[in-house]
């Protein structure tokens, strides 16, 4: 799932690459150039002498740090490429509106879109396939294959890897410590999830034990990564057809945990809550644990609600029994390249998306948002997860000037290698999380509520309603 808040936007934008540094010279490029002097890395082949023009994807005019970074970028990108003559263009994807977008042919020439969405597009013929460019890149090998493949279709890439996150869940060590509860094991089970939220529970004090999302397409979105540790899927994707998988025993096992939760009393009174409420919540106290993406509510916390690093702890998703998977939702976004623009257009379009892919600019952009967060007294929260491959060159370089400041926050490894990412279901997931939603909003309202026909119908709407309508080209 997208995230919506300016919360969760947070920690996606450590990895936009917007930054640059004024000075810094890209050195992106194919095998087959020399090596640049500054990086080591080679450089991109010169596109065609011929004047390409290239529509990119900018904030909306209120973003001006944001747009005056890409105007540097620009800059910087035309001294490599000055045939190329860029436009500006500030539409944000949106999956209802992309359609249109193509037919008008008014879409730029590159803009980031949803993971969930990247079948849904090579389908439709909305993203151009960018596998003949990328085996001609130097830096493909080294490219977070786990993103990557939101938008690998039959064995052909749609996307370059851009943010991602996988959902995690933020405990807040101090309430645990003040109940004089112990903390759960990091290979805990969703029964370990429901015995701790009811040790710290306080419904006097404003205290629940555990805050899920129960409002909008949040709710089935965190819902669905209890279903996917559970050994469940949503859908099945198979010869041209999807095919809801939720009406399984693992889709009960999630939705008995939702009803567990609720009949434990450990979720906030008040629980229709969308994603900035829940981790407002739990920033000021009022939730002593709650599941976002990565470390959102970490940087939140410390940054917004002025909590200590160390009264936090970053936990993978709980398995449905001891010994299982912890698999967390995998989400994010990649960018995408149009298929209305000619070949050369393409090129450029990649070029420019990648400038500052593998070299030194990112890591200075990096290092100066560390510097300027100590400044002002608050902590960098890198991500779990890069476009890169964490034991890559350059991500041995990366975390080597990240290891440098003590304004970090460290995640726990023990934690980490536990979590397992999974991507979102990749076709109309909007709408499945929508109609999700409206169940959970059923077990959460209704003590009474047949989970066993609840889910049963939800798996015949989202499959008359929506998956018999979809079509993928083979």
């Amino acid at each position: 799932m997208k995230l919506k808040k300016s919360l969760a936007v947070s920690i996606l934008a450590a990895m936009v690459v917007l930054a640059g540094c004024g000075g810094t010279k890209a050195t992106t490029g194919t095998a087959s150039d020399t090596p640049s002097a500054t990086t080591g890395a080679a450089t991109t082949a010169p596109t065609p002498a011929e004047k390409v023009s290239l529509t990119i994807q900018v904030g909306p005019p209120d973003k001006t740090v944001e747009n005056a970074e890409i105007d540097k970028k620009i800059a910087r990108f035309n001294e490599k490429f000055p045939n190329v003559v860029i436009k500006k263009d500030d539409w944000k994807y949106e999956s209802t509106q992309i359609g249109v977008k193509m037919a008008s042919r008014t879409v730029q020439s590159e803009f980031s879109a949803y993971a969930t969405d990247g079948k849904t597009l090579a389908s439709h013929k909305w993203a151009a396939d960018i596998t003949d460019i990328l085996s001609k890149w130097q830096h493909t090998k080294e490219l977070n294959n786990v993103i990557l493949s939101s938008f690998v279709v039959n064995g052909k890439n749609y996307g370059v890897p851009n943010d991602a996150y996988a959902m995690t869940i933020t405990i807040n060590k101090k309430i645990f410590k003040d109940k004089g509860v112990a903390l759960p094991p990091y290979d805990w089970t969703f029964d370990d999830l429901i015995n701790a939220a009811k040790a710290v529970n306080d419904p006097a004090k404003g205290i629940a034990g555990f805050v899920p999302m129960g409002k909008g397409n949040e709710a089935g979105w965190n819902w669905t990564n209890f279903l996917y540790s559970a050994g469940g899927a949503a859908q099945k994707v198979e010869n041209g057809k999807v095919t809801s998988t939720l009406n399984t025993d693992a889709g009960l096992k999630a939705l008995e945990f939702y009803k567990k939760l609720k009949d434990a009393n450990v979720i906030p009174k008040n629980w229709s809550l969308g994603y900035g409420d829940a981790v407002a919540a739990f920033n000021t106290g009022r939730g002593a644990m709650v599941m976002t993406g990565s470390g959102e509510a970490v940087q939140a916390a410390i940054n917004d609600g002025g909590m200590k690093a160390e009264d936090l702890a970053i936990y993978p998703i709980p398995s449905f029994e001891k010994g299982g998977k912890h698999i967390g939702v995998l989400g994010g976004d990649s960018y995408v390249i149009s298929p209305l623009a000619s070949p050369q257009e393409q090129q450029a379009a990649f070029d420019w998306v990648t400038f500052d892919y593998f070299n030194d600019t990112d890591i200075t952009r990096v290092e100066s948002e560390i510097k300027a967060k100590k400044e002002v007294k608050q902590m960098y929260i890198p991500k779990l997860m890069n476009y890169w491959m964490d034991n890559s060159d350059y991500g041995n370089k990366m975390a080597d000037t990240i290891a440098k400041y003590d304004n970090v926050y460290k995640f726990d490894a023990d934690a980490v290698k536990l979590i397992d990412a999974q991507p979102e279901p990749q076709i109309e997931a909007q709408k499945y999380y929508g109609e999700m939603a409206n169940v959970i909003q059923k077990v959460f309202t209704d003590k009474n509520v047949d989970l066993k026909k609840a889910l049963a119908d939800v798996d015949q709407k989202l499959q008359t309603e929506v998956y018999d309508k979809v079509k993928i080209d083979q």
